[in-house]
């Protein structure tokens, strides 16, 4: 940077004071001497203050050895606080002030303070008495010694140009940037720190003599004796200030303005302002920053191509690297003001609206933008190509100027030319320019106006702008005009998909595999990979995979991609191998492969040849003529292709390219087009076809049965779709017919069954048709039949009672059981007869109550528990009643 010399800035400020000596009378004054207290004092050296002998404030910065005097302290303890203010007429960079005093001590206890406007102050530097009055007065931790700074705006406290000796004379050396630590390369902090327009000396305490302190703390200096008091006054006979003008490293010299009496910078590196604080009118390619010792900052011209005399500065242009600077580099964001000759942009690059620049005219040449004079009939606009770099597609017109050079206007249908002013091929009659009859897309006339038609093999119509019943999709590039619809072969009614076209473009879940996808290896992603880029090493790759290995596309490119006929597969590839590698040479083999229901396609072309550090971009459109069987080698039809198509189960991309063991593998910015109906876009896919399908099918192709039919032993092309026999009760079954999920309490093949526990007829076809056995209830508790039956007469049969019930219903207890199974909660439990019975007899207890009926070997009671009446013993342990 450039920096203007150090001035006194003192000799040419204003300076001021509230106290001067003589002001209000004539004062006495005498030297300061050291005495003995209690004797006289000789030769006191006394002078006489008036205004004949004045000691004015303008004396500390006139440069002669006059000098400024305050009152003593015999005028009143008040004048121990005295200010002194200079203003500096404009705000500088001070690097010191110094102080030196006259006739008397140099001050005890005082503060240099700073300020911008003159009203708010703060603080230089605090002087004290003693370190201690460091602490008392000011609460500042002392710096001993010489004044040393840790920050750039540290204001410290020091005691060492207070001392008493030298009695008169003494200097205060006060440094602003020296020994601080940007004192060399100044930061920001330091600038800030040390610019001022006001310098403010406030005197708080005078030096007095040690002997004299006590008298003077503690005694009012009316009533002392004024010899002692006349001693103690501030004198000043020089306020040094050393300063330069700020001009922020852009100026080395700083003069004086004879009109304005203030410095005035001359600003160098292409800046402006009082300050040299920014930059001059056209030089904003790079923000305005302050010069340093290292570093000059120049301001630099924007580059306007000569056709604007003022810019500014834009951040976002700057990132976006959108502004070219005068060496041709797209460094900086410089955008011009006001740009002329019919030019306009960023660096008035381009012409303004209705005007182009002819090929090789160079932007920097004097008025190089001409009028498009576009055709008012044949043209959208007055607009035209501006020249070889912009076009109006960039102000939201489309991209007509594609492949147009500079200077050609937007025609309209019909209409061509550099002017649009004349009819193009098809159309005739200038200026109107109408259709000619004959269709450029589906006829094959050399020239569309000259009749008849003739129609391409899949076209018809008088015009031959229709597709044949059966086709669809009507394309120049098709030699037949229109594409077969196909269907899977169960419907020849078809259009284009109005679907608009997306992409599938993840980079997530990629895998590197071989063929058969048996093996794999999870990629990586290294510091040199693209944000849209994965990688793999060779070294770890083949540990687990042989010879040709493949990048396995992750879920989002599989499943049913009927969508993605005539579509774009897009993908980069790269690799780098060691420059020490010997080992290095190019593999070859097919790029992309394809697998699903049962088949494996590849591409057609010979594979790519890659060499090593060269990155290529491929597209492989989804059409069979673009792919072969892998295993034959044998060209694909459309069936071939749409059967691998409506269920991909891996789609491969080749990975390795070269056998040297070293090489680094990329895979970059995967895309895959399909049409979606979940996007909202202005372009479509008319290579898929829409299908019009018969009953029982569905999908875009026809390719899908409808819930509640199935796919005849699973066959696709030309596959029936029969209903599924499930008697209502399931909505889907397999490719044989086998109902899945059997709802309603049914079961079997054709869900023509009750489950067990259940009863009825499955083939009623309504939800009712099973319905829970009754044994003798339908609840749980009170159902003791697995299974049962419907009767002849319409009622149900419990065919599995179990043990302990009977009935047809289970409804009763059988013999040797007791209870009501009518009851819910009821069940039947064994008779207790104390073995004092014969269970094989019928009604030996009693069904419903439990009584035993017929009791053997001479007993009785409830359950034969006791001996019959006449007899005694033991009727349950001993059985032996007689």
């Amino acid at each position: 940077g450039l920096f203007p010399a150090i001035l006194n800035l003192a000799s040419n400020a204003h300076i001021s004071t509230n106290a001067t000596c003589g002001e209000k009378g004539p004062e006495m004054f005498c030297k300061l001497v050291e005495h003995v207290p209690g004797r006289p004092l000789r030769n006191a050296q006394c002078r006489v203050c008036d205004h004949h002998k004045q000691h004015p404030i303008s004396s500390a910065i006139d440069g002669t050895n006059n000098w400024w005097q305050s009152p003593s302290i015999q005028n009143g303890r008040q004048y121990h606080w005295v200010t002194i203010t200079l203003d500096l007429r404009q705000v500088f960079q001070v690097a010191y002030v110094i102080i030196k005093a006259a006739n008397a001590p140099r001050p005890g206890n005082w503060i240099l303070e700073r300020s911008i406007d003159g009203t708010e102050f703060r603080p230089w530097q605090y002087y004290a008495i003693s370190d201690t009055e460091c602490l008392t007065r000011y609460n500042i931790t002392p710096r001993i010694g010489p004044p040393t700074y840790k920050r750039d705006d540290e204001v410290i406290c020091t005691s060492y140009y207070s001392r008493l000796v030298p009695l008169e004379h003494g200097e205060i050396h006060t440094s602003l940037i020296n020994g601080r630590p940007s004192a060399d390369d100044p930061s920001q902090k330091l600038l800030e720190f040390t610019s001022a327009r006001y310098i403010r000396l406030r005197l708080q305490r005078i030096r007095t003599l040690n002997a004299d302190l006590m008298t003077l703390s503690h005694s009012d200096p009316k009533e002392l004796d004024p010899i002692v008091t006349r001693r103690y006054y501030y004198s000043i006979k020089d306020i040094s200030v050393g300063g330069m003008c700020i001009c922020y490293g852009h100026a080395r010299s700083c003069p004086l303005d004879e009109i304005t009496k203030k410095l005035q910078c001359q600003c160098e590196h292409n800046t402006c302002g009082e300050s040299c604080n920014k930059c001059c009118p056209g030089y904003h390619q790079k923000p305005w920053r302050p010069g340093t010792i290292s570093a000059g900052n120049k301001c630099e011209k924007c580059n306007c191509h000569n056709k604007a005399k003022d810019c500014y500065y834009n951040q976002s242009i700057a990132d976006e690297k959108r502004s070219m600077d005068i060496h041709g580099q797209y460094v900086g964001g410089g955008v011009c003001l006001n740009c002329t000759q019919h030019t306009t942009g960023i660096n008035c690059e381009m012409c303004a609206d209705g005007y182009f620049r002819p090929h090789k005219v160079s932007p920097y040449e004097d008025h190089p933008c001409y009028p498009c004079d576009c055709d008012p009939f044949g043209s959208l606009s007055s607009d035209c190509v501006k020249d070889e770099h912009h076009s109006d597609s960039q102000h939201g017109k489309g991209d007509f100027s594609l492949n147009f050079k500079s200077g050609q206007c937007q025609c309209r249908e019909g209409f061509t030319g550099e002017k649009c002013d004349r009819c193009a091929f098809g159309y005739r009659g200038y200026p109107n320019c109408l259709r000619c009859n004959c269709s450029l897309i589906g006829s094959i006339n050399e020239d569309p106006c000259t009749e008849p038609c003739l129609c391409k093999e899949n076209v018809e119509g008088e015009n031959c702008d229709f597709c044949k019943p059966g086709f669809y999709n009507l394309q120049e590039r098709n030699p037949q005009g229109c594409t077969e619809c196909f269907c899977f072969g169960v419907s020849d009614v078809c259009d284009s998909l109005t679907w608009p076209i997306s992409q599938v473009s993840d980079m997530t879940g990629w895998l590197v595999s071989d063929l058969y996808n048996a093996r794999s290896v999870q990629p990586q992603r290294s510091q040199f990979d693209g944000p849209r880029q994965i990688s793999i090493n060779n070294t770890d790759a083949v540990k687990v995979l042989k010879h040709t290995y493949y990048w396995s596309a992750p879920e989002t490119y599989l499943g049913n991609k009927l969508t993605a006929f005539g579509g774009n597969l897009k993908y980069t590839v790269s690799y780098d191998i060691p420059m020490e590698s010997v080992d290095s040479d190019i593999v070859s083999s097919v790029d992309v492969i394809i697998q699903g229901n049962g088949q494996i396609l590849s591409t057609r072309a010979a594979g790519l040849s890659l060499q090593p550090y060269e990155e290529y971009s491929n597209a492989v459109r989804l059409v069979s003529e673009n792919f072969i069987d892998f295993n034959t080698k044998k060209a694909v039809d459309r069936e071939r292709l749409m059967t691998v198509l409506v269920n991909v189960t891996h789609l491969l991309i080749r990975a390795n390219y070269n056998i040297a063991r070293k090489a680094i593998y990329r895979l970059d910015s995967v895309t895959l087009d399909t049409a979606s109906a979940n996007v909202i876009d202005l372009s479509s896919a008319p290579d898929v076809e829409f299908c019009e399908c018969p009953q029982g099918y569905t999908g875009i192709s026809c390719e899908s049965c409808l819930p509640g039919y199935y796919r005849v032993d699973g066959i696709l092309f030309g596959g029936i779709c029969q209903p599924c026999k499930c008697n209502g009760h399931a909505t889907e079954c397999n490719i044989h017919g086998v109902c899945f999920a059997c709802q309603h309490n049914t079961t079997g093949p054709f869900c023509d069954q009750c489950l067990p526990g259940f009863y009825g007829s499955p083939s009623q076809g309504t939800p009712e048709d099973c319905q829970p056995c009754a044994c003798p209830l339908s609840s749980a508790a009170n159902n003791f039949s697995p299974t049962c039956q419907l009767s002849e007469g319409g009622g149900i049969v419990c065919d599995k009672c179990l043990q302990g019930y009977t009935g047809s219903q289970c409804e009763r207890c059988a013999n040797g059981y007791y209870g009501n199974p009518l009851i819910p909660g009821q069940l039947c439990a064994p008779c207790e007869c104390n073995g004092n019975v014969n269970p094989q007899e019928d009604g030996h207890c009693d069904t419903l109550t439990g009584q035993c009926l017929k009791c053997l070997g001479n007993t009785a009671g409830h359950h034969c528990e006791k001996c019959a009446d006449g007899y005694y013993g033991d009727a349950v342990i001993e059985k032996s009643c007689r």
